[in-house]
């Protein structure tokens, strides 16, 4: 399970690199390479974004029925298990997105110029 979280990081090749817990949910994620120290930015397409964002609201309409019958019986136990099952759900669900899709450098590389393009 945790080859599905972590990437490579396509300049130095330092295994296990992951993306903060609280970028889950963004539409990018950014995160420095432990190797090189390159900020990371994950690009998934955006298709692959609408289909996480429908899948999110696919659990919460599944899960919307048991959360008005905890709240109506004030069984706040079971709502806050419910939100707990729901956050590491969606949770779980980016974090594999942005761990699947491309990896880039999030800023321009400093070396590069238009000034000093090769000979071709």
């Amino acid at each position: 399970m945790a080859r599905l979280l972590t990437f490579t990081c396509p300049f130095c090749g330092a295994s296990g690199q992951r993306f903060p817990l609280r970028s889950a949910d963004k539409r990018q994620a950014q995160t420095p390479c432990a190797g090189c120290g390159v900020v990371l930015r994950s690009d998934p397409p955006l298709g692959i974004h609408s289909l996480y964002l429908v899948c999110t609201q696919i659990l919460l309409m599944l899960a919307a029925l048991p959360l008005i019958w905890a709240i109506a019986k004030g069984v706040w136990v079971w709502v806050g298990m419910i939100w707990l099952v729901l956050y590491v759900l969606d949770w779980f669900l980016g974090a594999v997105r942005h761990a699947r899709s491309p990896i880039v450098r999030a800023v321009r590389d400093p070396n590069y110029s238009y000034a000093r393009r090769p000979a071709r």
